[in-house]
Order: C-alpha cells, then structure tokens, then sequence
C-alpha cells in the first residue's frame, strides 16, 4: 500500500533579527493652583519599529476551497511557521492629573488618560485577544489596529480622609477614652474605571480558500454597528451585523476591531490610628477589594 504523509510544519526564524527599538517622548507641565492643590498636563508618545511577529510564509492567495494546495508558493513544504522582525507599533496619551496634598485631613489624587495604542502584531506570546497569525501573511500593513493590550480611557482615583473626630479635630474630644475609641479612624478609597480592549472576531472557519493557520474573520454586513442594541454580558455583538465572506476573500472585518466590556473596581479600607506614651503609632486597618462586588466580565464569545 501507498503510505499517507501528512504535510510538514516547518518553524524559521529571520536570519539576522534586528533588534526591536523604541523612540519615546514625553512632556509634563505643572501648576500649583491654590496653597494644596496642583494639576498636571501631559503628553506620552512612541514609536516602535522591527517588533517580534508570526507569518505564514507559505500561505496561498484566496482562491476555490479545493484547489489550495495547487496555490502555494513552496509546493514542497507545508505550513511555514515564521518569525519576523518587521512589525510596527505606535502609542500617543494625554493624561491630566489633579492632586490635594495633604491637609485638614484630606488628601486626594485623581487622573484620566486619553490614548491609543497601534499595531501590526502585539507580540509572539499574546496575552490578550489579538491573534498570534496574519489573516493574510502577504499584508502585514493589513493588519494594522487596536493594539491587543490598548486601553482607550483609564480614570483613577486615590482619596484619604481622616473622619473628624478626636483630640484636636473638628469635633474635638478631651477625654481620653473616648477618643481612644471614637478618635483616630481614617477612611480610603481608591477607584478605577478604564475601557475595555480590544477582541478579533473570528469566522470559525478558513472561508478565504488559504492555508492559514488560524480562521478567517467575518464580513460585515451593514446592519447595524457591531454591537448589541442593549450591551449586557449575554449579548455583547449582534450577530446581525456579520456575515460569513464569500467563499475565496478574506472578511472585512479588522484586527482587533471590537472592544470587549469595561472594567469599573472600587477598593476601600478603614484604618484606626493609635498613639501610645512613647510616640509610637500603632494602625489596624480593615480592606475590602471591589467593596461594592461590581461583576468583571470576561471577553464575549468572539
């Protein structure tokens, strides 16, 4: 009988990989406002050049389903895993930051950033939702989106307050065991509210008649934006909005195109302070992380 031999998978690797760089630039600009308060303007950009991604060297253009392998480019191999050095990124924010130092009790720091990060390729080992091959390895300009780890807004905010009762405090207490129990309590909190990242749809299947090593992406198909008239964790995408491509194309859907639900997390903790003879302070403090049991969702099913 006739032996079957499945087609190889050959990893390579570019010859002399450049080493990846990054050009960075940033500007800060702050003001001191009042006796406490500051506020701080800036600006973080970058530039990278010959980061680290896959291809698919010996991928075939899109063509009929049953004529793939009459289209590659090397008939004698199979699939080329390859690493390449040719990919590119881009990263601006703007962020403005407003800080109380210390005073009256009261301390606080809050900041938004405003950015966007871009990408060809977000690395070898990806982390997120990006996907590791090229829907098509002959246009790496193609892929081009939403970096797998962008986030578009980020709000923080850090706020100690010391409750105003005790010796010496707004409410003043003289006794000594009275203060001891209702004086000294400090509360803090810290906030974060930030978007979601960004998620590649997939088709589930290889529609565009290549080799690829991953599935092909959807098309879409003009109704609607994508998303769910009324976004909730069992209804994230509306499926009406994407359409299988046809048979032999690549779908129009792009890379990182979609962006998964938000994150919102508020911490808390309350502390009492205590001062002994000597000088010494003692603290027992009290922590609740998501103190008010805000739900994180995963990713939707892309």
């Amino acid at each position: 009988g006739t032996a079957a031999v499945p087609t190889t998978l050959t990893w390579a690797a570019a010859y002399e990989h450049t080493t990846p760089r990054t050009w960075q630039y940033l500007v800060n600009v702050e003001r001191q406002l009042a006796a406490n308060w500051s506020v701080e303007l800036g600006y973080l950009g970058s530039q990278s050049r010959h980061l680290y991604g896959f291809q698919t060297l010996n991928q075939a253009g899109p063509g009929p389903l049953d004529s793939i392998s009459t289209r590659v480019p090397y008939k004698n191999f199979g699939l080329i895993s390859y690493v390449t050095d040719q990919n590119k990124g881009h990263y601006n924010a703007f962020s403005v930051k407003a800080t109380r130092r210390y005073g009256d009790g009261v301390s606080l720091n809050t900041s938004y950033t405003l950015a966007k990060s871009i990408d060809n390729t977000s690395g070898t080992r990806v982390q997120g939702y990006d996907t590791l091959f090229p829907q098509d390895s002959r246009c790496l300009e193609c892929e081009t989106g939403p970096s797998s780890f962008d986030v578009r807004h980020r709000w923080v905010m850090g706020a100690v307050y010391e409750l105003p009762f005790g010796k010496g405090k707004m409410v003043n207490i003289s006794n000594g065991v009275i203060d001891g129990i209702l004086g000294g309590w400090q509360l803090s909190t810290n906030t974060t509210i930030s978007s979601g990242v960004p998620q590649t749809l997939s088709a589930g299947r290889v529609q565009s008649g290549t080799n690829a090593l991953v599935p092909g992406r959807p098309s879409y198909s003009g109704v609607g934006d994508g998303y769910a008239a009324n976004r909730s964790p069992s209804r994230w995408y509306d499926p009406a909005s994407f359409v299988l491509a046809p048979e032999g194309q690549f779908g129009t859907v792009g890379r990182n195109s979609m962006t998964t639900p938000h994150l919102q997390q508020i911490d808390a903790s309350l502390a009492k302070n205590f001062v002994l003879p000597n000088g010494h302070r003692i603290q027992a403090r009290v922590e609740a992380f998501n103190v008010f049991n805000i739900p994180v969702w995963g990713a939707p099913n892309g």
